[in-house]
């Protein structure tokens, strides 16, 4: 139960670049306010938005820790702690510029503004339990 909450926690701020986590992925240590994942792929469309001149091939993060301060959730800050990036890019190719592939990276920039709104609303809640429960 937790740690599916956890998890959508997770995705609900981070779903937009990674690739989904399993329940079993999520290593939770409740005293020292953390979770810890290991290996997460990258979701590569979720960079087109930005338009750089090169393309995303790969990508991982070896080591994800998220420190969330649950007595003071909606208060303190969420910090959350990349290591081990790898990425693999290559130079776009003109293809890559034709109107059908800018089309596909405006459609993912909207698609990452919906999932930004979606993600301040799932906090609302949170702060709004977590205030209930204090």
């Amino acid at each position: 139960m937790f740690e599916g909450l956890v998890r959508q926690l997770i995705l609900g701020y981070l779903g937009q670049y990674i690739k989904d986590i399993q329940k079993e992925q999520l290593k939770i240590t409740l005293w020292n306010e953390e979770v810890l994942l290991e290996n997460v792929e990258l979701i590569l469309e979720a960079f087109d938005y930005l338009r750089l001149p090169f393309a995303f091939k790969q990508g991982r993060v070896g080591k994800l820790s998220i420190k969330i301060p649950w007595k003071k959730l909606g208060w303190d800050p969420i910090i959350i702690i990349l290591e081990e990036v790898y990425i693999c890019v290559s130079q776009r190719d003109d293809t890559e510029w034709c109107m059908d592939a800018v089309e596909r990276r405006e459609y993912a920039s909207k698609k990452a503004q919906l999932a930004a709104a979606e993600l301040a609303k799932l906090s609302r809640r949170v702060c709004a339990v977590s205030s209930v429960n204090n």
